[in-house]
């Protein structure tokens, strides 16, 4: 008999979910669809915050009202120059956007909130980024791969991007989309995750 739901995640990012499922967790996803859009003057990390407290508000006082389930929302953002690099519109864009990371350090911040009853907590976690110089030939191969059109920057560094970076301060799992280690210690400090680990820690559930 499957077991029953850890966890709803208001998220419908197949990266969070790998990322949670990895741990043995079984959720229940519930996306939550509102506004993302930047508000006049936000600056990075108010954005990320906002909206992933909006997204955590919408699921556990909609869908998830009455459950005695956390809920876990986040918002993953990629900051250069203090300018939010959301996903690319386009392949030029995507482009645009390699093209500005190269060489340089930028910063991926997720904010994540948690709601568990009457508890929540809010948080973000950054973390450094160095991307080394990269050939015109390069971003052209990349941006083809179609790799990064969904992505937040323009890059996955879990997949093909990994040949980009050289150096990481901070979460590895932040930057794919969740910072596992964070969210895992609040969840347990809440008292949300009775059955963790799991029987057979690391399995994905079926």
């Amino acid at each position: 008999m499957p077991r029953a739901a850890d966890l709803i995640l208001a998220s419908a990012s197949p990266r969070r979910r790998e990322l949670l499922e990895r741990v043995g967790l079984v959720l229940e996803v519930v996306p939550a669809d509102l506004d993302e859009a930047v508000q006049p003057g936000e600056v990075a990390g108010d954005y990320a915050r906002r909206i992933a407290g909006a997204k955590c508000d919408a699921v556990a006082d909609g869908a998830a009202a009455g459950r005695a389930l956390p809920v876990l929302a986040a918002d993953t953002t990629v900051i250069v120059d203090g300018d939010i690099l959301g996903k690319p519109a386009g392949d030029a864009d995507g482009r645009a956007m390699l093209a500005r990371l190269a060489g340089r350090r930028h910063e991926v911040l997720t904010a994540y909130t948690i709601r568990f009853g009457a508890r929540r907590v809010a948080r973000a976690v950054t973390t450094a980024v160095l991307v080394r110089a990269l050939q015109p030939a390069e971003i052209e191969a990349y941006v083809a791969s179609g790799e990064g059109r969904d992505k937040a920057g323009g890059y996955a560094v879990q997949g093909i991007a990994a040949a980009f970076v050289t150096e990481l301060r901070g979460s590895l799992t932040n930057v794919i989309g969740l910072p596992l280690a964070e969210v895992l210690a609040d969840l347990q400090a809440l008292g949300a995750l009775r059955d963790y680990p799991a029987p057979g820690f690391g399995a994905r559930a079926e």
